[in-house]
């Protein structure tokens, strides 16, 4: 029923070599693509027993039986490698695609069905008989359904090696030598395979796929020890660029570096040989400002250390690498060198410093100002006080002496009709004096409505109570419509206005009685000043006058018109009229 022959011998010790390396890589499973490597080898595994019985096997049926068996097992191996070749090589992403995913199933399933079920149809083997050079050899002759069979097998078999091939090109040293290791096992199985389909003279109906495994699972052995295949495995390194200036490293879940840039290796001072270390052996110098980052346990922010040997800052950022099920398999390592931006911005936070101390002095000196602005003030508005004094008030008291004087000159003569005359005299500069000084005590201890909160109304009575009354003028203020509702900018230049035109009618108008009107209509708003004085003519007075070039300017300033109306003798009327869509309008107040 067995007969032990050589191709039998040599399958069973190679079935043990793949057992051994099916054990260790299942020892490493949960790396990327561990687990489609170990299920490959196990399948593997089968598929060498399953041909080594094969091999022993004296009766057809029985060959028969276990070249079913082979067919399960050399399927199932090409469909789990071809899955770990594309994560090994960064083609992770294809097995996310229904239509690859579902070839990578239907292929395998479809063609070992079709062995399994070949005495119901004949189209996987249509015969078979005994080879002439012996050995216990049964030639199985193909059916048509074994084309379609190599012809899909292949086509997994050139995207299998199509995507080592690639991964022996770039990459680290490490990982470019773990490609070629991988490359060259798969690649002796395929060979020997295409001796079987060329049924060379004397070797017809030998498989040498699976006893040429025994050289693969050899070279697996050594990839999983030599170069710590799937344990240090070559992750992320799709996602690295060589000339990155940033410096770039790969650790595993242990921190053992994996894999690193070429900025990395001019930095740090790192080589090939020391992948598979410790990164806290490699790096002792630096070991303290990346053991901080790497505390933290999720995706981390960059974390600025200064590595005092060479005196720069690096900003250090540590991102976890997560396999599809969410599994931590490596992190990255990123170093920037930040030196340069570090110091730019010392120097900026040193420059704003000088910045906020020159503004601080800049404040002092600014207030230091004012304070000799108001002193200033002060006294120029003493000086013009005096000024007006000497002008009015004292010439004034100045007068009333002379009249003094000639008042009893004139009674000691007896001419007391001159005396009465000299008397009104005096009685009137006297009143001119008065009215001069109320009006300056009035600029120099009142304040504006809007100090005190009031109207324009309460503004302008004040004034009336302080000044025009406390002289014996006679005022009158009549206003109609809502005053207290005007913006304070108009009330504001309306009261400058009208204090104006006070002080012109107490001071050369010489008046007697006043009027102060504001109307408020739906058309607008008027304002007028007037008075009983001794007039004047509008047509010679200088329009350059400080007074009148005040008014208009105010009354422009509102948007209004302006105009005054006099002749001699019949007093004067300051007129402001404003439409109603410029009262609320924006004004500014300009200084006094």
């Amino acid at each position: 029923m067995f007969q032990l022959t050589i191709f039998s011998s040599i399958l069973f010790v190679t079935t043990l070599v793949n057992l051994a390396v099916t054990s260790l890589s299942w020892q490493r499973r949960e790396t990327p693509g561990g687990m489609f490597f170990a299920l490959g080898m196990l399948a593997v595994s089968l598929w060498t027993l399953a041909s080594g019985l094969d091999y022993a096997a004296t009766t057809i049926p029985l060959k028969l039986f276990f070249a079913q068996w082979e067919t399960l097992g050399y399927n199932s191996a090409l469909a789990c490698f071809t899955a770990f070749s594309l994560i090994y090589a960064g083609y992770e992403t294809w097995l996310n695609r229904l239509l690859f995913k579902g070839l990578l199933i239907i292929i395998p399933f479809l063609n070992t069905s079709l062995a399994w079920t070949n005495p119901l149809h004949n189209l996987y083997w249509r015969g078979f008989h005994w080879s002439e050079a012996g050995g216990n050899v049964l030639i199985f002759e193909h059916g048509s359904a074994f084309s379609w069979v190599v012809l899909t097998n292949y086509l997994l078999v050139i995207v299998m090696l199509v995507a080592l091939w690639q991964s022996t090109w770039r990459g680290s040293e490490l990982s470019r030598r773990q490609a070629r290791l991988l490359f060259s096992a798969l690649l002796i199985p395929v060979v020997g395979n295409i001796f079987y389909h060329l049924n060379l003279p004397g070797l017809e109906g030998i498989d040498w796929s699976s006893i040429t495994f025994s050289i693969s699972g050899l070279v697996f052995l050594l990839a999983l020890y030599g170069t710590r295949l799937l344990d240090l495995v070559p992750v992320a390194r799709h996602s690295l660029v060589e000339l990155l200036e940033d410096a770039i490293l790969v650790l595993d879940v242990d921190n053992r570096l994996i894999d690193f840039n070429l900025s990395a290796r001019n930095l740090l001072g790192i080589n090939e040989k020391q992948v598979g270390s410790p990164l806290a052996e490699i790096l002792p110098e630096w070991a303290a400002g990346i053991r901080s980052v790497l505390l933290v346990s999720s995706t981390r922010s960059p974390s600025t250390f200064l590595q005092h040997e060479t005196a720069q800052y690096f900003d250090v950022s540590l991102s976890d690498l997560l396999d599809r099920r969410g599994l931590l398999y490596g992190r990255l390592v990123v170093f920037r060198d930040v030196s340069q931006r570090f110091r730019a911005e010392q120097n900026l936070a040193y420059r704003l410093a000088e910045i906020q101390l020159l503004n601080e002095n800049l404040r002092r000196a600014q207030d230091d100002l004012i304070t000799q602005q108001r002193a200033l003030a002060r006294l120029e508005e003493r000086q013009r006080l005096g000024r007006d004094m000497h002008d009015s008030v004292n010439q004034s008291i100045h007068g009333m002496m002379l009249f003094s004087d000639t008042l009893m000159s004139l009674l000691r003569n007896g001419q007391t009709e001159k005396a009465m005359d000299v008397v009104a005299r005096m009685q009137a500069s006297g009143r001119q004096a008065l009215q001069e000084i109320r009006l300056m005590l009035f600029e120099t201890h009142s304040r504006f409505a809007a100090e005190k909160r009031m109207t324009l109304a309460e503004a302008l009575e004040e004034r009336l109570n302080m000044v025009e009354r406390r002289v014996g003028i006679h005022v009158s203020v009549d206003m109609k419509g809502d005053a207290a509702s005007l913006p304070q900018e108009i009330s504001e230049n309306l009261y400058w206005l009208a204090i104006e035109a006070l002080n012109n009618a107490l001071k050369y108008a010489h008046a007697s009685h006043l009027v102060i009107k504001l109307q408020m209509e739906k058309t607008g708003l008027v304002f007028e000043v007037n008075d009983n004085g001794q007039g004047f003519d509008p047509g010679q007075v200088n329009s350059g006058g400080v007074g009148l070039r005040s008014m208009q300017e105010r009354a422009a300033l509102l948007g209004g018109k302006f105009n005054i109306e006099s002749s001699p003798g019949q007093g004067t009327s300051v007129v402001v009229k404003l439409k109603t869509e410029v009262l609320f309008g924006n004004h500014k107040n300009p200084d006094r």
